[in-house]
């Protein structure tokens, strides 16, 4: 794959990442007890689809700086620049693999033993 594609990809992927990290945070500060919407971190620039699931099962995904939350079927537009580790009722874990990998890493400004507790608490 072009590395030039994956540079695009990752950096699409951490966008949306971080669009959800702001949307986890300001779901802790609210105290907010159902499915939260999260926008799916599909490579797919125009995609709009919604994930809901609950911050818990968020955190799980974000407890590793190479995973994303995709809506199922969406791991396709990352070209092989991701592959899928999970399954779970209405969406899909991906890990994003090779230089877009170690490019999302990279970006990922979330230390690894903070959590939307943490980010809440900061934007208070």
């Amino acid at each position: 794959m072009d590395r030039l594609v994956e540079e695009r990809i990752a950096l699409n992927n951490a966008t949306f990442r971080n669009a959800n990290e702001r949307i986890g945070a300001a779901a802790g500060i609210y105290d907010v007890d159902m499915p939260v919407p999260f926008i799916c971190e599909c490579a797919d620039r125009d995609c709009s689809e919604i994930v809901r699931l609950d911050l818990d099962d968020y955190e799980e995904i974000r407890a590793d700086s190479r995973h994303f939350l995709n809506a199922p079927g969406h791991h396709v537009a990352a070209q092989g620049a991701a592959v899928v580790v999970a399954e779970r009722d209405g969406y899909v874990i991906v890990e994003k693999v090779g230089h877009a990998g170690d490019i999302v890493e990279s970006l990922d400004e979330r230390k690894p033993e903070e959590g939307f507790e943490q980010l809440a608490a900061s934007e208070e």
